[in-house]
């Protein structure tokens, strides 16, 4: 029971200090006063959930495709060096 409570416990904390570390760039970025800029948190953590999810999207892209040429000159290779009979 003692380490759920810890984990959530360390769970929110992380959610609070990421909260407060977006509304500190922002705020620096802006100009903005820190109470003003704690309002644009949540719009900022959905441009950088947005900018990971593509930045993703476009790694496994890039790796599918790696994987399918590195596939195709495997099984080139295979075919090639076969015996002819």
């Amino acid at each position: 029971m003692g380490c759920i409570r810890s984990t959530m416990a360390l769970l929110l904390g992380m959610a609070v200090g990421g909260a407060i570390l977006m509304a500190y760039r922002v705020s620096q970025e802006t100009g903005k006063s820190f109470p003003d800029a704690i309002m644009d948190v949540p719009g900022e953590a959905m441009r950088v959930y947005d900018d990971l999810r593509s930045r993703a999207t476009e790694a496994v892209n890039t790796g599918r495709q790696a994987y399918r040429e590195k596939q195709s000159e495997v099984e080139a290779d295979m075919h090639g060096s076969t015996p002819a009979e």
